[in-house]
């Protein structure tokens, strides 16, 4: 494996104190990803509340106080899709991810992305690399060990011509203001290198990783959820969402049962639909 830079080494090492500090809350996947759910605000007693705003001012602390009737409304309402109780309650996720998984992440636009910047910092130094799993398709390997090893190598060279180039550049830049051709670097951002830093990341492939912050309601997580844990989702934004799934479900177990139950049970509709249809 080649070299990588120090701020992938940073960044590995965070992930392992994240993972020390947060064990419950964060998911190592594939070779270099990573997801932590950071943050809630809100829990299922929030929607009940939300909910029933125009019937009653009486309020349920928590989740934990819920009555049979209160799962039963939570249920209800979440069948029913009466939308607006399932926006007051959000989730912040950072997660680590190969960009091409980020660009199908991305089209879930109800939600708020802050992403890392190769215009401000040397990009991640290592690329996803499909495993066993992920290049197999009903036990059958769509990708050899040779073409795997191939495609690494790809990766390296790359990232090598990366840190040669953008060496290079910051050598020109230092040997320009030596001579007098540039002038003194003032305080802030440097533009020449940050000029060299946006054009060179131009030859990032996207299965190199990205750093994320996402900030989402229940009402677009629960949508994220329905349609990327699906069986023909592609693997590797499956392998996130369920990952993500899991540390949500550990959070608020209630409400992912009920998402759970509200989900299957409009999938079977679905497919009967679906069976009559076809009759």
């Amino acid at each position: 494996m080649h070299e990588i830079n120090k701020a992938t080494a940073e960044l590995q090492e965070e992930m392992a104190q994240r993972i020390a500090l947060n064990p419950g809350g964060t998911r190592r996947i594939g070779n270099f990803g990573f997801i932590e759910l950071e943050e809630t605000w809100g829990d299922e007693a929030t929607i009940i509340n939300t909910a029933r705003i125009s019937t009653t001012n009486q309020r349920l602390p928590s989740g934990h106080d819920f009555s049979e009737r209160d799962r039963a409304l939570l249920y209800q309402l979440l069948r029913d899709q009466h939308g607006t109780p399932f926006e007051t309650i959000y989730f912040r996720f950072r997660f680590i991810a190969p960009i091409f998984v980020l660009r199908q992440w991305v089209k879930h636009r109800v939600s708020s992305w802050n992403e890392f910047s190769m215009r401000y910092r040397k990009p991640i130094s290592v690329a996803y690399v499909p495993d066993a799993a992920a290049r197999t398709v009903d036990g059958f390997a769509v990708l050899d060990e040779t073409a795997v090893a191939e495609y690494e190598a790809l990766m390296e060279q790359l990232f090598d011509w990366y840190e040669r180039q953008y060496s290079a550049a910051c050598s020109r830049i230092d040997q320009a203001r030596a001579s007098g051709k540039l002038g003194p670097k003032e305080g802030g951002r440097d533009p020449y290198r940050g000029r060299a830093r946006e054009l060179l990341r131009n030859v990032m492939p996207v299965a190199a990783y990205s750093d994320v912050y996402w900030t989402v309601n229940f009402r677009s997580l629960m949508n994220f959820f329905k349609l990327r844990r699906k069986q023909d989702a592609q693997y590797e934004i499956r392998e996130y969402a369920d990952a993500a799934f899991a540390l949500f479900a550990t959070r608020l177990p209630l409400l992912a049962e009920t998402m759970q139950r509200v989900l299957d049970e409009s999938a079977a509709s679905a497919a009967v639909q679906e069976s009559s249809g076809h009759a």
